[in-house]
C-alpha cells in the first residue's frame, strides 16, 4: 500500500468518528481537530500485587522494580503514537536487576463513550512476606490485560481535555459516568520459592458509578479530578475455581496549562481491585500511573489538509 492509500485508509476511519463527535462540541469546550500535537513526557507505571494465603495466615507483597521513562507523543485526530526509553540517569533505571515492564493503553471516543484499554506485563518483581525483608524473584511474571466502557451524560464536559492535546474545557463542568471494567490477570512464578501455586489465573468483571469534573480555574488553567467505586465479581483458577465478590474502584488528578498552542501538566491514575474471601487466595492489586508531560500543536502539513478534506466531503455527501 502507497503512502497515499495509507493516510486515505487512515482518515476514512477518522471519518466515521468525526461523524459523530462534531455535534459534540458547544461554547463549554473546543476541539482541536486539525492540529498536530506532539508532547515530551516522563512516565511512571506499574501493577503491584498483595496476596493473602488465609489458611497459612500469610501475607505476600509484590512490588515489580520501578521504572522511569522519557519519551515522545504526536497525535493527530484520532491517530496516535509514541516511543519511550528508560535512561540510566535515573536512579531508579540503574539497577533493575534484568526486570522488565511493558505497558501499554490506549482511549478512544465514539460519541460520549470512552474505550479504554491497557496491557501490563511485568518479570522480575521483590516480594515481601508479612511487611518482612523483600526477596527478589527474576523469574516471577505477571500480565494484566482488560479495559473499560464509560459514558459521559453531560455533553458539555470534554474528558478528553484533562489530557491537554486535543481538546481545551472553556467553562467548568462535571459528569456522571457509569463505567463497566473487565480484566484477565495472570500470575506465572516459574517455580520461584514463596508463591504456593505455578499459575494463578484471575477474571474480574465491575460496574462502578463514577464522576469527573474538569475546574476552569483561569483562562487557560485547569484541574481534573475524578472517582469511581464499584461492585462485581471475580472468578479465581488455581487449585479450584471460585466465583467471589470484587470492589473496584479508580482516582484521577490531572491539574495543568492548555493554551493554543502550548500545553503541559501532570496526570496521575490509580485503579485499584479488592476481591471477596471465600478464596483460599486473596488478591488486591493497584494499577499506578504517574506522568508529566509539555507539548505543542502545529498546523497540519499541506498534505495531510488535503486527504483531510477529500475524506471529510466524501463523508458529507453519503451523510
Amino acid at each position: 500500500m502507497g503512502i497515499k492509500n495509507f493516510i486515505t485508509a487512515l482518515f476514512s476511519v477518522s471519518g466515521a468518528c468525526i461523524a459523530q463527535t462534531d455535534t459534540l462540541s458547544n461554547a463549554y469546550y473546543k476541539k482541536y481537530d486539525n492540529v498536530i500535537a506532539v508532547q515530551a513526557f516522563t512516565l511512571s507505571t506499574s501493577n503491584s500485587f498483595t496476596l493473602d494465603y488465609i489458611q497459612d495466615d500469610t501475607t505476600l507483597s509484590m512490588n515489580p522494580n520501578s521504572k522511569t521513562t522519557l519519551g515522545v507523543a504526536v497525535q493527530y485526530d484520532i491517530i496516535s503514537f509514541s516511543l519511550g526509553f528508560s535512561p540510566k540517569f535515573f536512579n531508579e533505571n540503574r539497577d533493575n536487576k534484568d526486570s522488565k515492564m511493558r505497558s501499554f493503553s490506549f482511549n478512544l471516543f465514539p460519541g460520549r463513550f470512552m474505550q479504554h484499554f491497557d496491557l501490563y506485563y511485568q518479570k522480575g518483581i521483590t516480594v515481601s512476606q508479612d511487611d518482612g525483608a523483600g526477596i527478589y524473584l527474576p523469574g516471577l511474571k505477571t500480565l494484566k490485560v482488560g479495559g473499560s466502557t464509560s459514558y459521559f451524560f453531560n455533553k458539555n464536559y470534554s474528558f478528553t481535555a484533562s489530557s491537554f492535546q486535543n481538546a481545551k474545557q472553556l467553562k467548568s463542568a462535571g459528569s456522571f459516568a457509569p463505567v463497566l471494567s473487565y480484566y484477565y490477570t495472570e500470575f506465572n512464578s516459574a517455580g520461584e520459592p514463596l508463591i504456593a501455586d505455578d499459575k494463578m489465573y484471575y477474571v474480574d468483571v465491575a460496574l462502578a458509578p463514577a464522576y469527573y469534573y474538569n475546574w476552569v480555574i483561569g483562562k487557560n488553567f485547569l484541574l481534573s479530578s475524578g472517582a469511581s467505586l464499584g461492585a462485581g465479581f471475580t472468578t479465581t483458577v488455581d487449585d479450584n475455581t471460585t466465583t467471589n465478590l470484587l470492589i473496584n474502584g479508580s482516582l484521577l488528578l490531572a491539574p495543568g496549562y492548555n493554551g493554543e498552542r502550548w500545553f503541559g501538566g501532570l496526570n496521575a491514575r490509580a485503579s485499584f481491585f479488592t476481591h471477596g474471601s471465600q478464596s483460599n487466595v486473596q488478591l488486591s492489586d493497584i494499577i499506578g500511573y504517574t506522568t508529566w508531560f509539555i507539548g505543542y500543536r502545529f498546523d497540519e502539513p499541506k498534505f495531510l489538509k488535503r486527504e483531510r478534506i477529500k475524506v471529510e466531503e466524501k463523508f458529507k455527501k453519503e451523510l
